[in-house]
């Protein structure tokens, strides 16, 4: 441990540059051995002893988020729901070996509780032999309850308990998970449920979740059954919103009653989500029960997502009322039963994100109240555009004039992040309504099938892109008088060094199509680029990529340059995440 002492001599910003790489990667090199980012923090664990800083950044990175499970389940049959990024029990108490307390780190709680157990008065039992100090958890912020019904014996069967027996021990434990995590801010709630749902669950999950709720400021709902959704919240109970979120995979539920939530909580919500297979009622947001209409002053995160069509009459709404105001992400994939802007209304000067998809009426929409002119949105950083079914040719008078709108959404002085899916795309006049935005730091053209000289075109017309996301690329005709030995030197000679900034290529490539052209590409672009070590297929792709990448760096074509290129072995294993 001597040779590891100069750490503590490391400024704390670096210690956490390397705690943040290992948080950060799947897959690196230790000895010369390639291990994942969990063993590698097995590894780390002996450090903690020598630097002070080491464990300081450790326990404020690894134990953020912690799993308190209090179904009697082992933790590997509550798979998908168990993450193994969390720190566990075994993990708190490897680390509290080491003589560290840790459980006090913790942010983010997720609780495996059978909802039956609350209702019996047992969970509160299990919650009080949890060896965590009387399972105190000062500085989380978020818990997220996963109810299951078939943690424990006789499952999928009702349990004969005294109705105000219940309603006890609910008020006792809501109690406890108060002083369990006092500065708790956010709930969230998923009835992960079995088969066989007792009936004790549609009486009491509606009172359970709404004492719950009434403990934070933002509250979540998440519901994956093709079932009758059995919550009905309690209203009147829930007050003080900030957030609200409700996201259903159900073909049946009631998305309406947080459509309420939000009117009620309208003067200080500050970020709404409604996601479903079934109908929203997006009037119900905008038009109180009395058809008076309804301001949210302070949101500023809107994300509205639905698979029904709209059912209501399209008409304008309020035609002078501005809704949004302020809004800053604006998230809307569905079919409006609106024929206005009001979406758009009265929030240009602040919208810095925008996703939504694409149809007739958005289109009709954009066109007749110019909702996208130059110099509309001055702050406008990220925008991603879908392409529905209802989106054709047939909406313009020429092909030149559907380009030209397409292109006139999005691309300011401002944007960082751009993305065009679910369509192909014309890339020579993307590029050159490129040309004069040259702040564009992420683009995403998914369905983009480009060749080599394609991508060449678009890093040197985007001087501070760092992200690019395209489908399977392609070599392209070969230059005159280049043969496949002679490419990379023809690549360097002509290109190298280009887009200084330019790190990592989103793959969209399936099982078929990994095939040694495109390592090629890959390959090519990293000689072009100095800084591009990212190549990133899909997950369930990589192995196969990485083996074709690393037979053909040793390639006669390749191999001269193997030192260069072996960095993308290791690197093109991260994944990195965008919101």
């Amino acid at each position: 441990m001597s040779t590891l002492s100069p750490l503590q001599l490391f400024p704390l910003h670096v210690v956490q540059l390397i705690v943040d790489h290992v948080a950060g990667s799947s897959r690196m090199v230790y000895d010369g051995v390639r291990v994942n980012s969990h063993e590698y923090r097995m590894l780390l664990k002996p450090l903690l002893w020598v630097c002070h800083n080491l464990r300081t950044v450790a326990y404020s990175r690894y134990c953020n988020n912690f799993e308190l499970n209090l179904s009697g389940m082992p933790l590997a049959y509550l798979d998908p729901l168990h993450s193994p990024d969390r720190c566990t029990d075994v993990d708190y108490r490897t680390l509290n070996y080491l003589g560290y307390s840790t459980h006090h780190f913790a942010k983010d709680i997720t609780v495996f509780v059978d909802e039956r157990t609350v209702y019996s008065g047992k969970a509160l039992e299990a919650i009080s032999h949890a060896p965590y100090d009387g399972c105190s958890f000062p500085l989380a912020r978020r818990i997220a309850f996963y109810f299951l019904y078939d943690a424990i014996d006789g499952a999928g069967e009702d349990i004969d308990v005294d109705p105000l027996l219940v309603e006890a021990n609910i008020g006792a434990f809501v109690k406890r998970v108060k002083q369990m995590a006092p500065l708790v801010g956010e709930i969230s709630i998923d009835p992960a449920y079995g088969d066989d749902v007792p009936s004790i669950a549609s009486q009491y999950i509606g009172h359970l979740a709404s004492r719950l709720y009434q403990l934070a400021c933002g509250i979540e709902y998440n519901y994956t059954l093709d079932a009758t959704d059995m919550m009905r919240l309690q209203l009147d109970m829930i007050c003080n919103l900030t957030h609200v979120s409700y996201i259903s995979t159900s073909r049946i539920g009631d998305a309406y009653q947080f459509v309420q939530l939000a009117r009620k909580n309208a003067l200080i919500l500050q970020s709404l989500v409604l996601e479903c297979e079934h109908d929203i009622n997006i009037l119900g947001l905008v038009q109180d029960a009395d058809g008076n209409h309804v301001e949210y002053p302070r949101l500023l995160t809107l994300k509205l997502w639905s698979a029904s069509e709209a059912e209501e009459p399209r008409r304008p709404a309020f035609r002078d009322a501005a809704p949004f105001p302020i809004l800053r992400q604006l998230h809307i994939n569905l079919d409006c039963s609106f024929d206005d802007d009001i979406f758009f209304r009265g929030n240009a000067a602040t919208l810095k994100v925008l996703d939504m998809t694409l149809d007739s009426l958005s289109v009709s929409i954009l066109r007749k109240y110019k909702v996208f002119v130059p110099g509309s949105h001055p702050k406008l950083q990220r925008v991603k555009l879908w392409y529905s079914n209802k989106f054709t040719s047939e909406l313009f008078s020429s092909v030149a004039e559907a380009m030209q709108f397409l292109y006139s959404i999005g691309p300011g002085a401002a944007v960082r992040e751009y993305a065009k899916c679910d369509v192909q795309q014309d890339l020579p006049p993307m590029l050159s309504l490129f040309g004069s935005h040259s702040s564009i730091q992420v683009l995403l053209l998914p369905s983009l099938r480009p060749e080599f000289g394609d991508v060449i075109a678009v890093i040197k017309s985007l001087p501070l892109l760092s992200d690019l996301q395209t489908s399977v690329p392609r070599l392209g005709p070969m230059p005159d008088g280049v043969t496949p030995d002679t490419l990379p030197e023809h690549v360097i000679s002509n290109y190298a060094p280009m887009g200084r900034r330019f790190r990592c290529w989103h793959l969209n490539i399936g099982y078929a199509n990994i095939c040694s052209e495109v390592a090629t590409c890959v390959l090519l672009l990293a000689l072009a680029c100095p800084n591009f070590d990212y190549a990133a297929p899909p997950i369930s792709q990589r192995e196969v990529f990485m083996k074709r990448m690393e037979k053909d760096i040793r390639s006669n074509c390749f191999k001269s340059y193997a030192p260069r290129l072996r960095r993308l072995l290791f690197h093109g294993w991260d994944e990195r995440k965008k919101d």
